[in-house]
């Protein structure tokens, strides 16, 4: 119950004995109750909410996530990760790189004659 061990919940029991005293107990634990008890009734009541306003977008997610899970297991799809520009042309060297990057600009230096 909310993570805690049974000999928290008994220190706890006991220091609510001592502090609120044997004949506020009762009152104590039919308010605490009745809190619990509405917020477990919002909480269902914003549950079937939201199952109500957003029910149908899900069930669609769901069903468009299970196609996409179908179409990984196609042998055609597995056959396109073949055709990687990576793997087809190799590793690109990193002088390339710059050199695509930093590109070599031409003068032309005339003389004066």
């Amino acid at each position: 119950m909310f993570g805690l061990s049974w000999g928290q919940i008994s220190i706890i029991v006991l220091v609510g004995v001592f502090v609120l005293g044997p004949e506020r107990i009762p009152t104590a634990v039919s308010w605490v109750l009745t809190g619990a008890r509405k917020v477990r009734t919002m909480a269902s009541g914003a549950q079937a909410d939201l199952v109500r306003e957003l029910g149908p977008e899900i069930a669609d997610l769901r069903r468009q996530i299970a196609e996409l899970q179908s179409m990984r297991q196609l042998p055609e799809l597995r056959e396109l990760l073949d055709l990687a520009p990576g793997r087809l042309i190799g590793p690109i060297p990193p002088d390339a790189v710059d050199a695509a990057a930093n590109p070599v600009s031409t003068t032309i230096n005339r003389s004066a004659s």
